[in-house]
């Protein structure tokens, strides 16, 4: 694995003693690049670790969910996506440049504590798994689970 700075490999050992303890009773993995995948029900969530600061020296850690793709972006759904965020706690749902409808939380690396990486994790993998299914119900597209590998 490739770390652009000591700061990002600091906080990706961090995390990565955590996962363990704080995620044993979802599937996961390490990824090619910096960071973890996680499932719940039919939502995939990725913990990634990214350079930041000034001169590179802290980190983020995101949490992101492709909660669902190929959705129909009518007025209608980016309405209800901008409602539920007001509602939302932890996190907040966008839309990439490519249509995908996403869920995600970020928190600094160098002052994150095991409690704090459970509660970003955790509200990122529930608001997905349960957006997901509401979604695609409504507005089409398809969840995690649906896509293929």
């Amino acid at each position: 694995m490739k770390f652009l700075t000591p700061a990002q490999q600091t906080t990706y050992n961090k995390v990565a003693g955590w996962m363990e303890e704080l995620f044993d009773q979802y599937p996961w993995e390490k990824l090619d690049e910096p960071g973890f995948g996680l499932f719940l029900g039919s939502a995939w969530v990725e913990v990634r670790i990214y350079p930041w600061g000034e001169d590179f020296d802290d980190t983020i850690i995101n949490t992101r969910s492709r909660v669902v793709t190929g959705a129909s972006l009518e007025p209608g759904l980016l309405n209800f996506l901008l409602r539920q965020n007001a509602e939302m706690r932890f996190g907040a749902f966008s839309t990439d440049a490519n249509g995908d409808i996403l869920f995600e939380h970020t928190i600094v690396g160098s002052t994150c504590d095991p409690e704090e990486l459970e509660a970003s994790v955790v509200a990122v993998l529930e608001a997905a798994d349960e957006y997901d299914d509401r979604i695609v119900e409504r507005w089409g597209g398809e969840r995690a689970l649906d896509r293929p590998i």
